[in-house]
């Protein structure tokens, strides 16, 4: 952690002109490059997975350090480190979750960004109002067909992996038990049918990215679900467990 410090974390500090990030409303290209292939947005990660295997503590260390930088680039790298969705794929990710996922987070290949925030209840984690899914069964395989209308979701517009936070409604008790209703978090990758990642907003005049997630009847099967549907419903444990770190 001190060598990181010390080389890596001093070298993207040292490239930073905080002045022009303002001007430009981005970084310099080397600042992603950097943040990609030395693992910065990977530093959760466990170095099983390509990580860095850094605690909270070390993670705080290194944000604050590049906040004295640049405060738009402290929040860039701490997203994927936080609500990434890295540390819920860690603690309620399936094996094969965490064995696609991972790897791909940690070096960067895929930046994720999680859309828990809505136009009407902020980052209230208990209102979904604008969010929500009801359990289908199409073509033999259960799933879920839900619509969501995320905004100010931090790295949206770049991210290649959404974590979506949404309300789960079971009318016709497809579930049978394995999973519940309630709070549930899927993970999409950009590409998923029907998610829309909207234009870049500039709402603080701020350098980092942000921007919309949205999607009107997103067919979501089970396996997409963090844990898989033994998780439905569980997603208000999973979110008050992850930002308490």
């Amino acid at each position: 952690l001190q060598s990181f410090l010390d080389n890596e974390v001093q070298e993207l500090c040292e490239l930073m002109d905080d002045h022009q990030i303002t001007e430009d409303r981005d970084f310099p290209p080397e600042f992603w490059d950097r943040c990609k292939s030395q693992g910065f947005f990977g530093m959760i990660i466990p170095k099983e997975y390509g990580g860095k295997g850094f605690p909270a503590h070390g993670h705080s260390m290194v944000v604050q350090k590049i906040s004295t930088r640049s405060g738009s680039a402290a929040g860039t790298v701490t997203v994927p480190n936080s609500l990434g969705p890295g540390e819920l794929l860690m603690r309620y990710g399936t094996e094969e979750q965490k064995n696609y996922f991972l790897p791909k987070l940690a070096s960067g290949e895929l930046i994720p960004c999680f859309g828990l925030t809505a136009p009407h209840s902020g980052s209230d984690a208990a209102s979904m109002a604008e969010a929500y899914g009801d359990v289908v069964e199409r073509d033999g395989k259960l799933g879920i067909v839900a619509s969501f209308n995320k905004r100010y979701i931090t790295l949206a517009p770049v991210a290649g992996v959404v974590g979506l936070a949404f309300q789960l409604r079971d009318p016709n008790n497809l579930l049978k038990g394995k999973g519940s209703e309630g709070i549930t978090i899927a993970l999409l990758e950009r590409d998923h049918p029907g998610l829309e990642m909207g234009r870049r907003h500039d709402p603080l005049v701020a350098s980092f990215m942000n921007g919309t997630v949205t999607g009107t009847d997103v067919f979501i099967p089970m396996d997409k679900l963090i844990g898989g549907q033994e998780r439905a419903g569980f997603g208000w444990n999973m979110l008050m467990d992850c930002l308490a770190e």
